[in-house]
């Protein structure tokens, strides 16, 4: 018998081996998704007996079958109720006949899932290929959901998301961090938190993560590459609806993660999906441009309140909604050219949904100036491949220097280990941004007078902005 896919293939082809028999038909096994996840996803062992009592069942029932004519199942097997079961034959057969089929598969009892959807294809007289070309009638599920998702509108694609977040990553990732060992205390308390966390209601991810000491901990309880604890915060951000940050911790978390993980592939699609939404809804937010371009102040106003009824957490959507509130009231004497107290507010919710938006618009002293400065500067990293690494690092710092504990600690730890000479300095930076997160505990792990050496960043900081021409011209 031939199987396709990783899952359980040792086992199939140890127990079912016989099946590839010549005086027995040809039977194949797809596994179409969920392949990796089956040690917390199902019961294997009665899993792969149900299959194989199936398996055996299509030996028999279809022994005299002529080789030309082919029969294909797609059975997908649900947390809860009975399997989707949905019969496939070239020539097609009868209602009758097919029905049988479901009738005859649903009598095994196949088990159900612990925690997501897993769908496989057995067949008679295919083509032992990793793609099931033999039915006109076809449509893989995974294909077909992502499918749907592309022509889906932005209402729509925002709620697929989140669901996408909630009810098949979340529970994956955790259900992998409580079965670690004890010792790993960090690991396995984050992922009870998030088992019992309901992301269908609005939470506050930065409590659960980034002021949260096991969160850390976590982080360095896992090997280089294993990226488990970042990339759930990043589906802890999607599930509530936050994109923009979501997208920073993908572009940073994709450099750095092990490509056969779990969590990478999980990674990867989530970008994907993200890419089509940030493609179509940029594309929305041109259309605002355009009409500002054109001084149609109140049209392109307009195009962005719509967009924000639809997505209110855009960064971008949100600065470009301001700027043009901002030049029609300037253009209609309603405010002075240097009034900012719409930029003062406008700021609070576009650095919410995205601490490491690249623009700032007034500086009304010389650290204002700095931190404005240091935010434009994102716009010139990662120009040149040859200097990823060192780009990383600068992004780290900047992010440093804006507040964004969260997304520097998470950065210097990452890079730690690639820094060299740097790597003590990226630990200390590390540590001193968790303390500014109000973690610190984690840094008696480590050996150092940390109170002598977070002063020593503070006036190394302090002497970096000083030191700035921009901060120096405004100073005089």
């Amino acid at each position: 018998m031939k199987i396709n896919q990783t899952l359980l293939t040792v086992f199939f082809l140890i127990s079912y081996a016989m099946f590839s028999q010549e005086d027995k038909p040809k039977i194949s096994l797809n596994i179409l998704a969920n392949d990796k996840i089956s040690e917390v996803n199902i019961n294997e062992d009665k899993y792969i007996a149900s299959i194989g009592k199936i398996i055996k069942h299509f030996e028999i029932e279809y022994k005299t079958l002529p080789k030309e004519e082919k029969i294909g199942v797609l059975i997908i097997s649900h947390k809860t109720g009975d399997p989707t079961i949905k019969v496939h034959s070239d020539p097609k057969i009868d209602a009758i006949k097919e029905q049988k089929i479901v009738t005859d598969i649903k009598a095994y009892k196949l088990e159900n899932t612990k925690l997501v959807d897993f769908p496989v294809f057995i067949s008679v007289n295919t083509k032992s290929e990793k793609e099931i070309t033999d039915f006109k009638d076809y449509i893989d599920p995974i294909k077909q959901k992502l499918e749907e998702y592309k022509k889906a509108n932005l209402e729509t694609k925002i709620q697929l998301n989140k669901d996408y977040a909630i009810n098949e990553v979340l529970p994956v990732l955790s259900a992998y961090q409580v079965i670690v060992d004890d010792k790993f205390a960090g690991v396995k308390n984050f992922g009870k938190l998030i088992e019992k966390t309901d992301f269908t209601k609005t939470q506050n991810i930065a409590e659960l993560t980034d002021k949260n000491s096991d969160y850390w901990r976590a982080c360095m309880e896992m090997s280089n590459g294993n990226l488990l604890i970042p990339i759930t915060k990043t589906f802890m951000l999607v599930s509530q609806g936050e994109f923009d940050y979501a997208y920073k911790y993908i572009e940073i978390l994709k450099l750095f993660a092990d490509k056969e993980s779990i969590s990478t592939d999980y990674l990867k699609e989530i970008e994907f999906r993200l890419e089509l939404f940030n493609n179509e809804i940029n594309d929305e937010i041109a259309k605002g441009i355009t009409e500002h371009d054109k001084k149609n102040y109140d049209k392109a106003i307009e195009i962005y309140q719509n967009i924000k009824k639809v997505y209110p957490n855009s960064s971008w959507n949100l600065y470009e909604l301001y700027f043009s509130q901002n030049t029609k009231d300037l253009n209609d004497k309603k405010i002075e050219s240097n009034d900012r107290s719409q930029w003062d507010k406008a700021k609070i919710e576009i650095y919410q949904h995205n601490p490491l938006y690249n623009m700032d618009v007034r500086a009304s002293n010389p650290k204002e100036g700095y931190l404005l400065f240091r935010r434009q500067e994102i716009q010139s990293l990662f120009k040149n491949k040859n200097e990823i690494l060192n780009d990383i690092y600068k992004y780290a710092d900047i992010a440093l220097d804006l507040g964004v504990y969260d997304f520097a600690a998470q950065v210097f730890w990452l890079t730690a280990p690639y820094m060299k000479n740097d790597s003590e300095k990226a630990i200390n930076i590390y540590l001193y941004s968790l303390e500014k997160l109000g973690v610190k505990n984690l840094k008696e792990n480590f050996k150092g007078n940390f109170t002598s050496i977070f002063k020593k960043i503070e006036k190394e900081k302090e002497k970096e902005m000083q030191e700035n021409i921009l901060y120096k011209n405004m100073k005089k």
